[in-house]
Parts: C-alpha cells; sequence; structure tokens
C-alpha cells in the first residue's frame, strides 16, 4: 500500500516515468457543485447550504481522466463518480480514448438522504458512478451465484456514528465493498487519485486488495493515513518524511 500527499494532476509525469500500472481505478473526484452559503435564507427557510469547501470550487472535472486511463491494464475497470449534471461528459472523455468502452452508470441509492427544501423539490438521494473498461482483455464482473442478475443500484445509509470522518462527501464502507466485490479481484491494485477520507483504500484492504492513493489536502490526507493504520497492512508514504 502506497499514499501519496499530491495533486493528482501533477503526480501523473512521476507515474509516468515509474511506468506505473494497476488493475483498476476507482475514484471519487470533487464535483464542482458547491455554492456560496446565503446564510440569511438558510436561516429563515432552516436549510442547510451546499458549500463543501474550497476544493470542490473550480476544480478541472475532465482533463485528468485520459491520462489516468493510460495507467490501466487490459481489462482493467475505471469508475468515477460523478455529478447527474456531468454524466454525460464524463462518458465522452472517457471514450475519447478509443482503449476505453463505457459499459454502465451505477447508482448509489442513499436509504437515509438527508432531506432537503422538501415542500418544494425531490428528496435528493441517488449519485451515481460511470464504469468504463479498458479493452484488450476480458473485465472482472463477479456476480454472485446466489441471484440471476444484479442491477447497477448500490442501496446503503449516508455515512453515520464511529464510521463518519470530517469529509463532507465521504462515500460509505459498505457502499465501496459491494461496488470492489463486483468489479475487482483479491490481490489486485487500486488506485484512487483523489482519496478523500480513504474509504476506498479501507474497503481495498480489507477485502484483500492492494492499493495505491493520492490526496492533495493535508486534512484529508491526516485522515486517509490515519484510517489506513488501521488495517494492519505496511503504510508506504510519499514524500517521505525525512
Amino acid at each position: 500500500m502506497k499514499i501519496y500527499k499530491n495533486d493528482a494532476y501533477k503526480i501523473v509525469t512521476k507515474f509516468k516515468k515509474d511506468k506505473l500500472l494497476v488493475d483498476h481505478i476507482i475514484t471519487d473526484p470533487p464535483y464542482n457543485i458547491s455554492k456560496e452559503n446565503n446564510f440569511s435564507t438558510m436561516k429563515s427557510s432552516k436549510r442547510k447550504g451546499v458549500d463543501f469547501g474550497e476544493w470542490d470550487k473550480g476544480f478541472d472535472l475532465y482533463s485528468w481522466i485520459t491520462p489516468y486511463c493510460h495507467f490501466l491494464k487490459p481489462g482493467g475497470s475505471f469508475i468515477i463518480f460523478t455529478s447527474f449534471r456531468n454524466i454525460s461528459y464524463v462518458v465522452d472523455t472517457i471514450e475519447h480514448d478509443k482503449e476505453m468502452q463505457v459499459k454502465d452508470v451505477l447508482k448509489w441509492i442513499k436509504t437515509n438522504p438527508m432531506p432537503r427544501n422538501v415542500n418544494r423539490r425531490y428528496v435528493q438521494d441517488t449519485e451515481y458512478a460511470i464504469w468504463a473498461v479498458k479493452r484488450g482483455s476480458a473485465w472482472v464482473f463477479n456476480k454472485p451465484d446466489s441471484v440471476p442478475y444484479i442491477r447497477a443500484e448500490f442501496h446503503t445509509p449516508v455515512v453515520a456514528g464511529k464510521e463518519r470522518t470530517i469529509h463532507p462527501t465521504q462515500k460509505s464502507l459498505k457502499l465501496m465493498k459491494e461496488i470492489i466485490k463486483i468489479h475487482t479481484n483479491e490481490e489486485q491494485v487500486i488506485l484512487d487519485p483523489f482519496m478523500g477520507s480513504g474509504t476506498t483504500g479501507v474497503a481495498a484492504l480489507e477485502l484483500n486488495r492492494k492499493f495505491i492513493g493520492i490526496e492533495i489536502s493535508e486534512k484529508y490526507f491526516e485522515i486517509s493515513k490515519e484510517r489506513l493504520n488501521h488495517t494492519n497492512e505496511t503504510l508506504d508514504l510519499w514524500p517521505k518524511k525525512s
């Protein structure tokens, strides 16, 4: 296991030099959906704003995708969480690389969504992820033998309790484990260029996969490091402390 305190865009040069190849990329990058909070409006309507922080503003949503496609082995999966507003753009960007093919849109349906402005709009209970594969070999799809088929839906609660960190868009460990079980095999390497609170890494290691993570924020990198240290795996940090 190796985690990098670095910019996912800038570290591409190092990965190219090292000739990095991984089995899968599973990641939850910023969505660019944050808005400045209007505190007077929120107070009067008893609503919370949608401002996740500066890391979710002005983020280059798409140009990182093509360079990371080149780090995938044939048959590897590329799973990217994104806002419903960006689905078509992510699909077009992935398939601009002729070696990549989008297979499906996955849905995370939250069993305990946060109600917001319920008298004027629907409760937003779903997030989406694009599943693409690298051409050239059979892709991994571990359908359980106990069912005739599986839908592209994952029903889990929003993170709460002891699992919860301060990261505002943290994915649930149960969700990530279910995705990893289906789309990867044991001992394979999963790369997460936007590691956040480290949930993908924790899920990967608990399921006997290998993990490489990148996180630009010092605050979230430290949270990830702490969580991953509890998996009892050897943690290789980069850059190394002097």
